[in-house]
């Protein structure tokens, strides 16, 4: 099941340009996507530069917020001019803020806080990292909290692809099928009406999930279906633990996200750099390349 673009689009999305590594490794876009923060990374590529990587991914997300790394030293590159021109094309729609190491000169920090706060008016901050990377997970936590990263969903859905199965056994009837999407408290597969004979709220137990090679089991109770064009049924399930709440247990969650996370940073990144590839060949037609 190949996502569509309208899926892979929704909701918020914070991009973290050319971030340093050593000091925000991507893990950390792992762990947040727990706390309901959908996080990428754009990097420096050898075919596109960062600014017409920038401009596609403004074109095509909605809602999107952008942090530059202003130690990154990226030939062609001036973080000010760029930011500028972010700003001079599309206002207040695109919300961006900044991220810098630690300084120990309190002046050179308080001119970069000048610069980007109030010259410039980045809207979402000028963080300072700290150069231990396990202080930065909190600091970074916090700036996404403050900045409403989360947007208007609390648990972030990853579409599914053929590797997402499921399967469980109900008044001794068997059933299976591929996913449509999951998250760390919904799930959704299509059906059809006759073949699943399940009541609302009705609780199914021990479901088995095979997602991406990972297994679980779990029980979910169905929450909603709505009928599709194509005469199927579109079923959502929510997780039920076992306390009795919503949402998968923090255990389950754990070894979950990165399977969840994998699936999402697949398709941004398949979406983007299919958008890549198509302005690099009507530049290439054109006859213009990104650095002339």
């Amino acid at each position: 099941m190949a996502a569509s673009v309208k899926d892979i689009i929704a909701g918020r999305k914070t991009f973290f340009v050319a971030p340093d590594k050593t000091i925000f490794p991507e893990s950390f876009c792992e762990e947040y996507l727990s706390k309901g923060y959908e996080c990428y990374f754009i990097e420096n590529e050898p075919k596109i530069s960062i600014e017409k990587q920038i401009e596609i991914v403004i074109s095509v997300f909605a809602d999107v917020i952008l942090f530059f790394n202003l130690d990154a030293n990226i030939p062609g590159i001036n973080w000010i001019d760029l930011i500028r021109k972010i700003h001079l094309r599309h206002g207040d729609n695109v919300l961006m803020g900044a991220m810098y190491c630690k300084r120990q000169n309190k002046e050179e920090r308080a001119k970069l806080e000048y610069m980007f706060l109030f010259n410039l008016g980045l809207r979402c901050g000028c963080i300072q990292l700290e150069y231990q990377r396990n202080l930065n997970y909190g600091i970074i936590e916090k700036v996404l909290f403050a900045n409403q990263a989360m947007g208007r969903r609390k648990s972030v859905r990853a579409i599914a692809n053929k590797g997402c199965t499921f399967g469980f056994n109900h008044e001794k009837k068997n059933y299976t099928g591929m996913l449509q999407d999951i998250s760390v408290s919904h799930f959704s597969f299509v059906g059809s009406e006759k073949n699943l004979g399940l009541k609302d709220y009705e609780k199914v137990e021990d479901i088995q999930f095979n997602i991406k090679g990972l297994h679980f089991r779990y029980n979910a109770i169905p929450f909603m279906k709505r009928p599709l064009n194509t005469d199927e049924i579109l079923y959502v399930f929510m997780f039920e633990n076992k306390t009795g709440g919503t949402g998968l247990d923090i255990l389950t969650q754990q070894i979950l996200v990165p399977r969840l996370y994998e699936l999402l940073n697949e398709n941004c990144r398949t979406l983007l750099h299919r958008l890549y590839e198509t302005y690099l060949i009507n530049e290439e037609k054109n006859g213009r390349h990104f650095l002339q």
